[in-house]
Protein backbone atom coordinates (compact mmCIF):
# COMPACT_ATOMS: atom_id res chain seq x y z
CA UNK A 1 0.00 0.00 0.00
CA UNK A 2 3.01 2.39 0.93
CA UNK A 3 4.75 0.99 -1.93
CA UNK A 4 1.64 2.39 -4.30
CA UNK A 5 1.66 5.57 -2.60
CA UNK A 6 5.34 6.32 -3.44
CA UNK A 7 5.04 5.46 -6.99
CA UNK A 8 1.99 7.86 -7.35
CA UNK A 9 3.81 10.46 -5.85
CA UNK A 10 6.72 9.93 -8.22
CA UNK A 11 4.49 9.99 -11.50
CA UNK A 12 2.73 13.25 -10.67
CA UNK A 13 6.43 14.87 -9.75
CA UNK A 14 7.49 13.42 -13.40
CA UNK A 15 4.29 14.85 -14.38
CA UNK A 16 4.70 18.58 -12.96
CA UNK A 17 8.28 18.39 -14.00
CA UNK A 18 7.37 17.56 -17.54
CA UNK A 19 4.63 20.05 -17.99
CA UNK A 20 7.29 22.98 -16.45
CA UNK A 21 9.79 22.43 -18.80
CA UNK A 22 7.56 22.00 -21.57
CA UNK A 23 6.00 25.54 -20.27
CA UNK A 24 9.62 27.05 -20.09
CA UNK A 25 10.31 26.03 -23.37
CA UNK A 26 6.70 27.21 -25.01
CA UNK A 27 7.46 30.87 -22.96
CA UNK A 28 11.17 30.66 -24.13
CA UNK A 29 10.13 30.54 -27.46
CA UNK A 30 7.19 33.14 -27.23
CA UNK A 31 9.61 35.56 -25.99
CA UNK A 32 12.16 34.52 -28.94
CA UNK A 33 9.22 34.84 -31.17
CA UNK A 34 7.68 37.84 -29.84
CA UNK A 35 11.37 39.73 -29.79
CA UNK A 36 11.58 38.44 -33.45
CA UNK A 37 8.37 39.94 -34.65
CA UNK A 38 9.68 43.32 -32.49
CA UNK A 39 13.17 43.75 -34.34
CA UNK A 40 10.97 43.27 -37.53
CA UNK A 41 8.56 45.76 -36.95
CA UNK A 42 10.82 48.04 -36.29
CA UNK A 43 12.60 47.38 -39.27
CA UNK A 44 9.46 47.74 -41.17
CA UNK A 45 8.82 51.24 -39.53
CA UNK A 46 12.38 52.01 -40.14
CA UNK A 47 11.89 51.69 -43.48
CA UNK A 48 8.29 53.11 -43.90
CA UNK A 49 10.46 56.05 -42.15
CA UNK A 50 13.21 56.23 -44.78
CA UNK A 51 10.83 55.76 -47.71
CA UNK A 52 8.66 58.65 -46.26
CA UNK A 53 11.64 60.68 -45.93
CA UNK A 54 13.24 60.21 -48.87
CA UNK A 55 9.64 60.51 -50.79
CA UNK A 56 9.28 63.13 -49.59
CA UNK A 57 12.96 64.97 -50.86
CA UNK A 58 11.79 63.47 -54.02
CA UNK A 59 8.34 65.29 -54.42
CA UNK A 60 10.53 68.60 -53.13
CA UNK A 61 12.78 67.92 -56.03
CA UNK A 62 9.81 67.23 -58.38
CA UNK A 63 8.15 70.05 -57.53
CA UNK A 64 11.34 72.21 -57.94
CA UNK A 65 12.07 70.92 -61.57
CA UNK A 66 8.21 71.63 -62.29
CA UNK A 67 8.38 75.30 -60.67
CA UNK A 68 11.96 75.77 -62.72
CA UNK A 69 10.39 74.66 -65.93
CA UNK A 70 7.03 76.50 -65.38
CA UNK A 71 9.24 79.81 -64.82
CA UNK A 72 10.92 79.33 -67.90
CA UNK A 73 8.55 77.91 -70.42
CA UNK A 74 10.92 78.15 -73.41
CA UNK A 75 12.85 74.95 -72.13
CA UNK A 76 9.88 73.38 -73.31
CA UNK A 77 11.32 73.65 -76.85
CA UNK A 78 14.82 71.62 -76.26
CA UNK A 79 16.79 73.61 -77.69
CA UNK A 80 20.86 72.86 -76.41
CA UNK A 81 21.94 76.26 -76.29
CA UNK A 82 19.78 76.36 -73.14
CA UNK A 83 21.16 73.78 -71.58
CA UNK A 84 19.90 70.36 -72.58
CA UNK A 85 22.32 68.04 -73.18
CA UNK A 86 21.82 64.46 -75.13
CA UNK A 87 21.02 61.19 -73.61
CA UNK A 88 22.60 59.33 -76.32
CA UNK A 89 25.31 56.96 -74.87
CA UNK A 90 23.64 57.90 -71.14
CA UNK A 91 20.90 54.96 -71.40
CA UNK A 92 21.89 53.36 -68.33
CA UNK A 93 22.33 56.96 -66.19
CA UNK A 94 19.35 58.42 -64.44
CA UNK A 95 17.12 60.02 -65.20
CA UNK A 96 18.07 59.11 -69.26
CA UNK A 97 16.56 55.70 -67.60
CA UNK A 98 13.22 56.97 -68.59
CA UNK A 99 11.01 55.70 -71.87
CA UNK A 100 11.78 57.64 -74.31
CA UNK A 101 14.38 60.00 -72.69
CA UNK A 102 15.84 62.25 -75.33
CA UNK A 103 17.88 65.15 -73.60
CA UNK A 104 18.26 66.07 -69.90
CA UNK A 105 18.87 69.45 -68.70
CA UNK A 106 22.00 68.72 -66.97
CA UNK A 107 25.77 68.77 -67.21
CA UNK A 108 27.31 65.50 -69.12
CA UNK A 109 31.05 64.74 -69.00
CA UNK A 110 32.94 61.56 -70.23
CA UNK A 111 29.54 60.01 -70.70
CA UNK A 112 27.94 60.32 -67.14
CA UNK A 113 25.53 62.80 -65.70
CA UNK A 114 27.51 64.99 -63.25
CA UNK A 115 24.86 67.62 -62.17
CA UNK A 116 21.47 68.46 -62.71
CA UNK A 117 21.16 72.25 -64.40
CA UNK A 118 18.03 72.59 -62.20
CA UNK A 119 19.91 71.96 -59.00
CA UNK A 120 22.92 74.28 -59.65
CA UNK A 121 19.99 77.08 -58.97
CA UNK A 122 18.93 76.22 -55.73
CA UNK A 123 20.58 72.85 -54.42
CA UNK A 124 18.11 71.07 -51.30
CA UNK A 125 19.57 68.34 -49.18
CA UNK A 126 19.04 65.08 -50.13
CA UNK A 127 16.92 65.63 -53.26
CA UNK A 128 17.70 66.31 -56.92
CA UNK A 129 15.59 68.02 -59.27
CA UNK A 130 16.06 67.19 -63.10
CA UNK A 131 14.25 68.18 -66.25
CA UNK A 132 13.74 65.34 -68.85
CA UNK A 133 12.91 66.02 -72.56
CA UNK A 134 10.98 63.15 -74.56
CA UNK A 135 8.46 62.60 -77.43
CA UNK A 136 6.16 62.96 -75.15
CA UNK A 137 6.57 66.79 -73.42
CA UNK A 138 8.99 67.93 -70.79
CA UNK A 139 9.59 65.30 -67.52
CA UNK A 140 10.02 67.09 -64.34
CA UNK A 141 11.70 64.74 -62.13
CA UNK A 142 12.71 64.41 -58.34
CA UNK A 143 14.96 62.28 -56.76
CA UNK A 144 15.29 61.44 -53.28
CA UNK A 145 17.19 59.97 -50.22
CA UNK A 146 16.88 59.49 -46.17
CA UNK A 147 19.27 61.40 -44.12
CA UNK A 148 20.97 57.81 -43.70
CA UNK A 149 21.06 57.47 -47.57
CA UNK A 150 19.43 53.94 -47.28
CA UNK A 151 16.46 55.31 -48.06
CA UNK A 152 15.76 56.07 -52.16
CA UNK A 153 12.23 57.44 -54.03
CA UNK A 154 11.54 59.18 -57.40
CA UNK A 155 8.79 60.98 -58.76
CA UNK A 156 7.43 62.40 -62.31
CA UNK A 157 5.27 64.25 -64.03
CA UNK A 158 5.03 64.67 -67.61
CA UNK A 159 4.27 68.43 -68.88
CA UNK A 160 3.43 69.91 -72.07
CA UNK A 161 2.55 73.36 -73.31
CA UNK A 162 -0.71 74.66 -74.26
CA UNK A 163 -1.74 77.86 -75.74
CA UNK A 164 -3.89 80.06 -73.80
CA UNK A 165 -5.41 81.62 -76.41
CA UNK A 166 -6.45 80.97 -80.38
CA UNK A 167 -3.88 82.18 -82.55
CA UNK A 168 -4.73 85.11 -83.41
CA UNK A 169 -4.56 86.08 -86.95
CA UNK A 170 -8.20 84.05 -86.55
CA UNK A 171 -9.71 86.45 -84.73
CA UNK A 172 -11.74 89.50 -85.74
CA UNK A 173 -11.33 92.67 -84.30
CA UNK A 174 -15.28 92.67 -83.43
CA UNK A 175 -17.34 89.60 -82.87
CA UNK A 176 -20.58 89.14 -81.23
CA UNK A 177 -23.48 86.73 -82.20
CA UNK A 178 -25.96 88.88 -83.10
CA UNK A 179 -27.39 92.79 -82.55
CA UNK A 180 -27.30 95.88 -84.31
CA UNK A 181 -24.25 97.24 -86.06
CA UNK A 182 -25.45 101.09 -85.18
CA UNK A 183 -23.87 104.30 -84.11
CA UNK A 184 -21.52 106.32 -86.19
CA UNK A 185 -18.02 104.04 -85.29
CA UNK A 186 -15.50 102.90 -87.38
CA UNK A 187 -13.73 99.24 -87.60
CA UNK A 188 -10.58 98.64 -88.86
CA UNK A 189 -10.35 94.86 -90.31
CA UNK A 190 -7.56 92.23 -89.21
CA UNK A 191 -6.06 92.12 -92.82
CA UNK A 192 -5.61 88.89 -93.13
CA UNK A 193 -8.70 87.87 -90.82
CA UNK A 194 -9.75 85.18 -94.07
CA UNK A 195 -6.77 84.08 -94.82
CA UNK A 196 -3.89 85.92 -96.52
CA UNK A 197 -4.79 89.20 -97.36
CA UNK A 198 -8.69 88.87 -96.66
CA UNK A 199 -9.51 91.60 -94.50
CA UNK A 200 -12.24 90.61 -92.07
CA UNK A 201 -14.09 93.22 -89.78
CA UNK A 202 -16.93 91.40 -87.97
CA UNK A 203 -17.86 87.78 -87.68
CA UNK A 204 -21.30 87.44 -86.49
CA UNK A 205 -24.59 85.01 -87.16
CA UNK A 206 -26.55 86.30 -90.19
CA UNK A 207 -29.09 87.99 -87.74
CA UNK A 208 -27.50 90.96 -87.31
CA UNK A 209 -28.97 93.55 -88.35
CA UNK A 210 -26.18 96.10 -90.77
CA UNK A 211 -28.58 98.87 -91.19
CA UNK A 212 -28.10 101.41 -88.49
CA UNK A 213 -27.21 104.54 -88.81
CA UNK A 214 -23.79 105.45 -90.13
CA UNK A 215 -21.22 103.36 -89.15
CA UNK A 216 -18.03 102.46 -91.53
CA UNK A 217 -14.85 100.25 -91.97
CA UNK A 218 -11.73 100.52 -93.27
CA UNK A 219 -8.13 99.48 -94.28
CA UNK A 220 -5.02 100.41 -91.72
CA UNK A 221 -4.30 103.08 -94.37
CA UNK A 222 -7.64 104.59 -94.47
CA UNK A 223 -8.13 105.27 -90.79
CA UNK A 224 -6.80 108.76 -90.41
CA UNK A 225 -6.62 112.13 -88.71
CA UNK A 226 -7.29 114.60 -91.18
CA UNK A 227 -4.31 113.34 -93.61
CA UNK A 228 -1.78 111.41 -90.60
CA UNK A 229 -2.42 107.56 -90.67
CA UNK A 230 -3.65 107.10 -87.48
CA UNK A 231 -1.62 103.55 -87.22
CA UNK A 232 1.96 105.73 -88.28
CA UNK A 233 1.78 108.87 -86.31
CA UNK A 234 -0.51 108.35 -82.63
CA UNK A 235 0.23 106.94 -79.68
CA UNK A 236 1.14 103.33 -78.24
CA UNK A 237 -0.82 103.42 -74.49
CA UNK A 238 2.34 104.81 -73.30
CA UNK A 239 3.68 107.91 -75.09
CA UNK A 240 2.45 109.91 -78.35
CA UNK A 241 -1.17 111.42 -78.73
CA UNK A 242 -4.73 109.73 -78.42
CA UNK A 243 -6.70 108.52 -80.81
CA UNK A 244 -9.68 110.30 -80.72
CA UNK A 245 -9.95 112.09 -84.02
CA UNK A 246 -9.02 109.29 -86.08
CA UNK A 247 -11.75 108.19 -88.17
CA UNK A 248 -12.15 106.13 -91.65
CA UNK A 249 -11.67 107.90 -94.71
CA UNK A 250 -12.16 105.61 -97.96
CA UNK A 251 -14.36 103.36 -96.49
CA UNK A 252 -14.52 99.55 -97.32
CA UNK A 253 -18.10 98.79 -95.97
CA UNK A 254 -20.80 101.10 -94.28
CA UNK A 255 -24.68 100.86 -93.63
CA UNK A 256 -25.80 100.71 -96.74
CA UNK A 257 -22.99 98.87 -98.66
CA UNK A 258 -22.36 95.59 -96.86
CA UNK A 259 -19.24 94.13 -98.64
CA UNK A 260 -17.35 91.11 -97.99
CA UNK A 261 -14.65 92.20 -94.84
CA UNK A 262 -18.55 91.41 -93.08
CA UNK A 263 -18.58 88.21 -92.58
CA UNK A 264 -22.14 86.51 -91.27
CA UNK A 265 -23.13 82.70 -90.67
CA UNK A 266 -25.95 80.66 -90.25
CA UNK A 267 -26.57 80.11 -86.95
CA UNK A 268 -25.67 75.92 -87.52
CA UNK A 269 -21.93 77.59 -88.92
CA UNK A 270 -21.57 80.01 -85.81
CA UNK A 271 -19.88 79.30 -82.88
CA UNK A 272 -21.52 78.36 -80.47
CA UNK A 273 -19.76 80.48 -77.83
CA UNK A 274 -17.63 83.29 -78.67
CA UNK A 275 -15.96 82.86 -75.40
CA UNK A 276 -14.53 79.45 -76.33
CA UNK A 277 -13.72 80.05 -79.53
CA UNK A 278 -11.21 82.52 -78.60
CA UNK A 279 -9.72 80.18 -76.07
CA UNK A 280 -9.47 77.29 -78.67
CA UNK A 281 -12.85 75.66 -78.25
CA UNK A 282 -14.86 73.94 -80.40
CA UNK A 283 -17.24 75.86 -82.59
CA UNK A 284 -20.02 73.10 -81.48
CA UNK A 285 -18.87 73.00 -77.79
CA UNK A 286 -21.58 72.41 -75.77
CA UNK A 287 -23.15 74.56 -72.67
CA UNK A 288 -21.47 71.82 -70.59
CA UNK A 289 -18.30 72.16 -71.54
CA UNK A 290 -18.22 76.23 -71.53
CA UNK A 291 -18.87 76.30 -68.15
CA UNK A 292 -15.78 73.74 -67.51
CA UNK A 293 -13.85 76.03 -70.00
CA UNK A 294 -14.90 79.51 -68.32
CA UNK A 295 -13.46 77.85 -64.76
CA UNK A 296 -10.17 76.84 -66.27
CA UNK A 297 -9.40 79.80 -67.94
CA UNK A 298 -10.47 82.03 -64.32
CA UNK A 299 -8.31 78.91 -62.60
CA UNK A 300 -5.61 80.11 -64.75
CA UNK A 301 -6.10 84.18 -64.19
CA UNK A 302 -6.20 83.45 -60.19
CA UNK A 303 -3.01 81.21 -60.60
CA UNK A 304 -0.82 83.52 -62.83
CA UNK A 305 -2.69 86.55 -63.95
CA UNK A 306 -5.15 88.46 -61.98
CA UNK A 307 -8.82 87.76 -60.51
CA UNK A 308 -10.72 91.18 -59.75
CA UNK A 309 -14.01 92.26 -58.46
CA UNK A 310 -14.71 94.82 -60.23
CA UNK A 311 -12.15 97.14 -62.14
CA UNK A 312 -11.63 100.03 -60.02
CA UNK A 313 -7.94 99.47 -59.88
CA UNK A 314 -7.64 97.55 -62.96
CA UNK A 315 -5.30 100.23 -64.66
CA UNK A 316 -2.93 100.00 -61.50
CA UNK A 317 -3.67 95.81 -60.75
CA UNK A 318 -2.69 94.99 -64.18
CA UNK A 319 0.50 97.49 -64.70
CA UNK A 320 2.14 95.21 -61.69
CA UNK A 321 1.10 92.09 -63.29
CA UNK A 322 4.24 90.70 -64.99
CA UNK A 323 3.47 86.76 -65.33
CA UNK A 324 0.83 86.85 -67.49
CA UNK A 325 -2.02 89.28 -69.33
CA UNK A 326 -5.18 87.40 -68.49
CA UNK A 327 -7.45 89.57 -66.30
CA UNK A 328 -10.33 88.39 -64.78
CA UNK A 329 -13.14 90.10 -63.46
CA UNK A 330 -16.31 88.84 -61.59
CA UNK A 331 -19.03 91.41 -61.36
CA UNK A 332 -19.24 94.34 -63.56
CA UNK A 333 -16.26 96.13 -65.32
CA UNK A 334 -16.91 100.01 -65.53
CA UNK A 335 -13.84 101.56 -67.83
CA UNK A 336 -14.14 105.11 -67.06
CA UNK A 337 -13.71 107.75 -69.37
CA UNK A 338 -9.91 109.23 -70.04
CA UNK A 339 -7.87 106.90 -69.19
CA UNK A 340 -6.14 104.29 -70.89
CA UNK A 341 -5.93 100.37 -70.03
CA UNK A 342 -2.54 98.09 -71.23
CA UNK A 343 -0.49 99.44 -73.94
CA UNK A 344 0.77 97.69 -77.44
CA UNK A 345 3.32 95.95 -75.77
CA UNK A 346 1.66 95.18 -72.83
CA UNK A 347 -1.51 94.16 -73.90
CA UNK A 348 -4.87 92.84 -71.91
CA UNK A 349 -6.71 89.93 -71.82
CA UNK A 350 -9.63 91.04 -70.02
CA UNK A 351 -12.69 88.46 -69.35
CA UNK A 352 -15.74 90.12 -67.45
CA UNK A 353 -18.68 88.11 -66.28
CA UNK A 354 -20.66 91.23 -65.90
CA UNK A 355 -21.04 94.56 -67.60
CA UNK A 356 -18.78 95.45 -69.50
CA UNK A 357 -19.19 98.92 -69.89
CA UNK A 358 -16.23 101.31 -71.77
CA UNK A 359 -16.54 104.72 -71.58
CA UNK A 360 -15.75 108.07 -73.62
CA UNK A 361 -12.01 109.04 -74.67
CA UNK A 362 -11.01 105.52 -72.86
CA UNK A 363 -8.26 103.57 -74.88
CA UNK A 364 -7.89 99.73 -74.27
CA UNK A 365 -5.04 97.55 -75.53
CA UNK A 366 -5.63 94.03 -75.54
CA UNK A 367 -8.96 91.62 -76.35
CA UNK A 368 -11.71 91.93 -74.34
CA UNK A 369 -14.23 89.32 -73.93
CA UNK A 370 -18.03 90.01 -72.17
CA UNK A 371 -19.87 87.38 -71.14
CA UNK A 372 -22.95 89.46 -70.56
CA UNK A 373 -24.19 92.80 -71.83
CA UNK A 374 -21.18 95.33 -73.38
CA UNK A 375 -21.69 98.40 -73.37
CA UNK A 376 -19.34 101.36 -76.05
CA UNK A 377 -20.54 104.87 -74.76
CA UNK A 378 -19.09 107.69 -76.83
CA UNK A 379 -16.09 107.51 -78.37
CA UNK A 380 -13.49 104.80 -76.79
CA UNK A 381 -10.74 103.46 -79.18
CA UNK A 382 -10.20 99.72 -78.46
CA UNK A 383 -7.24 98.62 -80.21
CA UNK A 384 -7.64 94.65 -80.04
CA UNK A 385 -10.87 92.88 -80.72
CA UNK A 386 -14.11 92.76 -78.72
CA UNK A 387 -15.64 89.83 -77.77
CA UNK A 388 -19.36 89.42 -76.90
CA UNK A 389 -20.56 85.87 -76.11
CA UNK A 390 -24.34 86.88 -75.97
CA UNK A 391 -26.49 88.66 -78.28
CA UNK A 392 -25.42 92.58 -78.21
CA UNK A 393 -25.79 95.75 -79.24
CA UNK A 394 -22.34 96.99 -78.40
CA UNK A 395 -21.66 99.08 -81.52
CA UNK A 396 -23.78 102.03 -79.83
CA UNK A 397 -21.71 105.39 -79.83
CA UNK A 398 -18.81 106.46 -82.21
CA UNK A 399 -16.07 104.35 -81.01
CA UNK A 400 -13.50 102.76 -82.93
CA UNK A 401 -12.10 99.08 -83.14
CA UNK A 402 -8.67 98.83 -84.45
CA UNK A 403 -7.34 95.93 -85.62
CA UNK A 404 -3.34 96.50 -84.13
CA UNK A 405 -1.50 93.34 -85.77
CA UNK A 406 1.50 94.15 -82.90
CA UNK A 407 -1.43 93.85 -79.94
CA UNK A 408 -2.44 90.79 -80.89
CA UNK A 409 1.60 89.30 -81.43
CA UNK A 410 2.64 90.55 -78.34
CA UNK A 411 -0.47 88.54 -76.74
CA UNK A 412 1.24 85.52 -78.52
CA UNK A 413 4.51 85.69 -76.91
CA UNK A 414 5.76 82.58 -74.72
CA UNK A 415 5.91 84.08 -71.69
CA UNK A 416 2.32 84.99 -71.99
CA UNK A 417 0.19 82.93 -74.48
CA UNK A 418 1.39 79.96 -73.23
CA UNK A 419 1.80 77.27 -69.59
CA UNK A 420 2.76 74.32 -68.82
CA UNK A 421 0.17 71.80 -67.72
CA UNK A 422 0.07 68.31 -66.26
CA UNK A 423 -0.04 65.25 -68.78
CA UNK A 424 -3.35 63.72 -67.59
CA UNK A 425 -2.07 60.53 -65.52
CA UNK A 426 1.71 61.17 -66.10
CA UNK A 427 2.34 61.64 -62.37
CA UNK A 428 4.23 58.42 -61.18
CA UNK A 429 6.92 57.26 -58.76
CA UNK A 430 8.44 54.58 -60.36
CA UNK A 431 10.95 54.30 -63.60
CA UNK A 432 9.02 52.39 -66.13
Amino acid sequence: MHKSNAFIHHVRGSAVLMVSIILLIAVTLIIIITARVGALDQQISGNEFRHKEAFANAEAGLEQAASYLSANPSLHQGDADDGWASCTGLTAEFPCTIVGAQMVFATVTSSAITSSSVNALAAMPDADAYLVKTPFGTVAVGQGVSDDGTGAAMAQVTFSQANLLLTSDELPPLMVPSGDLSGNFNVVPNPNGGGPGIPVSVWAKDTLDTTGSNWKTCDHGEFKDATDICMDTKGDGVTGDDWQGCSCDIERSNSTDVTADIVLYSDADFPNSPFAYVFGGEDDISAADVVTLKAEIKARAQATGLVLANCTNLVSEFANLTTSALVWVEGNCLINSNITVGSRNKPMILVVEGEIRVNAGAETWGILVGLDDFVLNGGPVIHGSAISDIESDLTNGTYSQVYDESVLANLREEGINTEMTKMQYSWRDFTP
